[in-house]
């Protein structure tokens, strides 16, 4: 079963993510992992399709102190569609209107191969970076460059019509706002928890990931954490089924089923 993580703050952080739980636990999560950031405007992806207990890379990530940014997604894949490949490994990227977007999805789409992809073409064989390029044709064709609430809701109604043909959560950012999508079903869950200093560290035990904002210094930095479950015992909040959530600069700015 695959695993979502993000983060959104108002300024740039760097999580310490720690693999220790999960290189332990590799066996139950074979079929790769990827984080992937903004340093700048542009995207840095560290990925693999091989158990992360044998990782030699996310031995060197556990010390990586560069990797600071206000948004991240990470995700932990057990594969359903796509053989176990680093094409196939999530997330993926493409460029849109100048700006690079970020793509990770939990669930399984049916029939993927008939949604439109106009000139963004997979590179891999899932389900998932299939319904990404659909999403980034759908996008272009609807001329957003800079996105506003309406189209957010137009983006929720998206989710929602391909959400139809499977199980679909799934995660993705141009670089300036997080977009988060719950499936309309409930499936494998979505939560967020908002994080604001003095910070703590945070085993994530569900997906063996361990993020320590400790030595975030500045008490000015403000964010929220979404994660596929419920993670520790601090009363995270559960996504409605079918709503999407848009965050930026570590605020909660739009929600389909939420006054903010």
């Amino acid at each position: 079963m695959c695993e979502l993580l993000g983060m959104s703050f108002n300024r740039a952080v760097n999580p310490k993510i720690s693999f220790k739980g999960f290189q332990k636990r590799g066996k139950n999560n074979p079929d790769g992992w990827g984080i992937a950031y903004y340093p700048d405007k542009s995207v840095q992806i560290f990925k693999e399709h091989i158990q992360i207990n044998t990782s030699k890379f996310a031995d060197f990530l556990k010390n990586y102190s560069f990797m600071n940014s206000k948004i991240f997604i990470a995700h932990v894949r057990r594969t359903s569609v796509g053989k176990n490949s680093h094409k196939n490994t999530h997330p993926f990227c493409r460029e849109l209107n100048g700006k690079e977007y970020l793509f990770a999805h939990n669930g399984t789409i049916c029939n993927f191969n008939k949604l439109n992809l106009g000139r963004f073409k997979p590179i891999g064989e899932t389900d998932s970076e299939y319904m990404f390029c659909h999403l980034l044709n759908s996008i272009q064709k609807k001329k957003i460059v800079n996105w506003n609430e309406n189209e957010f809701k137009w983006l929720r109604q998206k989710f929602n019509q391909i959400n139809k043909f499977g199980k679909l959560n799934c995660l993705m950012s141009n670089g300036e706002y997080l977009f988060c999508y719950h499936d309309i079903e409930g499936y494998n869950g979505l939560f967020f928890i908002q994080r604001k200093p003095p910070y703590r560290k945070i085993k994530l035990e569900d997906i063996d990931w361990e993020v320590d904002l400790r030595e975030e210094k500045n008490p000015n930095k403000t964010g929220f954490i979404i994660a596929t479950k419920e993670l520790t015992n601090e009363g995270w909040g559960p996504f409605n089924k079918g709503e999407l959530i848009v965050f930026k600069d570590g605020k909660m700015i739009y929600s389909s089923h939420r006054d903010i």
